[in-house]
């Protein structure tokens, strides 16, 4: 009696084996993508969205203080320096004021860095750019008023440090 060899058959357990199998991989996949995704984001950018939006009139009245005054300024690099230069609607330097300058990543909270910028000549301000890595940081200037803890100027840039 010859033996004859039948073809192995795709039977409903192969069928199922795949099946498992195709979503195991996309459940593991998924899964790391969402470890990094979670691990890798703070969350939260700003500290009380919430009550930032119930006082959006008065963000939005700042602003439009701010536009009316028609100031000017500039922020660059120079040497070893981060330079910001402020004038008035009149091209005149603003000078003797208090400058803090936020140094934020875009993408992490981890490196945040407030400083005040030390006042020079003629409506000029420094702070040392050394303190910051290389790469992409945001930067956000605020001018206050004399004598006050009021905002008077606010201004965004994006730099890249060498």
């Amino acid at each position: 009696m010859t033996k004859t060899t039948h073809p192995k058959q795709f039977t409903g357990w192969h069928a199922l084996t795949w099946l498992i199998g195709f979503f195991a991989v996309m459940f593991a996949a998924n899964g790391i993508f969402l470890y990094h995704a979670i691990t890798s984001f703070p969350g939260e950018d700003s500290p009380k969205s919430y009550v930032q939006g119930l006082n959006y009139n008065k963000v939005l009245g700042e602003r439009t203080a701010q536009a009316e005054r028609a100031w000017t300024a500039e922020l660059g690099i120079d040497g070893k320096d981060l330079v910001f230069r402020i004038s008035d609607k009149d091209g005149q330097p603003i000078g003797w004021r208090r400058v803090g300058l936020l140094m934020r990543r875009p993408a992490t909270t981890s490196s945040d860095t407030a400083i005040i910028m030390s006042p020079g000549n003629r409506g000029e301000y420094r702070a040392d750019a050394t303190n910051f890595d290389a790469g992409e940081w945001e930067a956000v200037v605020s001018v206050f008023a004399i004598g006050d803890d009021k905002v008077d100027f606010v201004a965004h840039k994006t730099l890249s440090l060498p």
